[in-house]
């Protein structure tokens, strides 16, 4: 039960934030946005210099509006998300979770038992769970793939929400495992294995850098090798802010040939998307992250992409 207890504690606090009013989660949203960026100034250094490097062609008050809006969202993600999760199905695919057309993953599967969906730290992303609910009326279960939580109340609680409408959970330690199970499965069933691969790199991955929001970026090329090695079809999943609790999902298939494509060159085409999703809308982006720690100069045999060799040689 000792062991047990700061599970349930944060489970009750969970349950606690469930419950609050709507106009209640309103007005703690902006308390705590002003708290974080005024009194508690958290990772404002980071972001601001993340803002500065990303955004020069920017004035200063443009950027400092960012990181309002950013810090906002951030509130909003945090206080809303426990009953968001608990809401019935019907109203979520009605009001805060939209994916209008299916199409391009329904098409990405026809041949092929699994897909990739490669997406970022972009607006609400626990709300990415309750994409299964559309999923299961084409067939499709989707497979998250994970990192785990070194807080193991907090890995396990994470977990319980991301299952809640039936997405499965899977460690990045075991994706292949899973992959090649759902390869030799002989069932009409198909999969989608999503991967949030917007972080930056570890050390031993940092093989692949382009010219990401004006500066050299190590992008995780995990999707792009597993994609290649067993020749299946990657989208991307672009997300739309309508409202800081509503938003609108879309399917951009990147490849359904990823081995006809030159090295490097899915990774890329995810990287623009992905740039693109963050300039028409900045503030969805997690720019608290450390997103560019791993420096271009200490991977001196990494591969670059044309349009990074093209950058430094100006």
């Amino acid at each position: 039960m000792k062991g047990r207890l700061p599970y349930y504690l944060l489970r009750l606090a969970v349950g606690l934030l469930a419950h609050l009013p709507w106009w209640l989660i309103h007005t703690l949203s902006r308390a705590l946005a002003w708290l974080m960026a005024h009194l508690v100034r958290y990772r404002r250094r980071v972001i601001r210099e993340n803002l500065r490097n990303s955004f020069p062609e920017r004035s200063e008050a443009e950027q400092r509006q960012i990181e309002w809006d950013f810090y906002l969202q951030f509130a909003y993600n945090f206080l809303s998300t426990p009953r968001l999760l608990r809401l019935p199905p019907e109203v979520i695919m009605r009001k805060y979770f939209l994916i209008p057309d299916l199409t391009p993953l329904q098409e990405a599967v026809r041949d092929h038992r699994c897909a990739f969906a490669c997406l970022g730290h972009l607006g609400n992303w626990e709300l990415f769970s309750t994409g299964q609910l559309y999923f299961d009326q084409i067939g499709v279960t989707m497979d998250q793939v994970y990192r785990r939580l070194e807080d193991k109340a907090m890995d396990e609680l994470f977990a319980e929400q991301r299952r809640r409408f039936g997405a499965q959970l899977t460690p990045k330690t075991l994706v292949v495992r899973s992959l090649v199970e759902h390869l030799r499965e002989e069932t009409p069933r198909r999969y989608l294995m999503a991967m949030i691969t917007d972080q930056a790199p570890g050390v031993d991955h940092a093989n692949y850098f382009t010219d990401f929001l004006h500066q050299p970026t190590a992008m995780l090329d995990g999707v792009e090798r597993l994609a290649r090695r067993y020749d299946l079809p990657v989208l991307y999943f672009d997300i739309e802010r309508a409202g800081p609790m509503r938003f609108i999902g879309h399917f951009h298939l990147i490849t359904s040939t990823p081995r006809e494509l030159p090295e490097g060159e899915i990774t890329e085409r995810y990287a623009r998307l992905l740039e693109a999703t963050i300039r028409r809308d900045p503030a969805l982006w997690l720019w608290s992250h450390k997103r560019w720690k791993r420096r271009l100069e200490h991977y001196p045999h990494a591969t670059l992409s044309p349009s990074l060799r093209a950058m430094l040689e100006q």
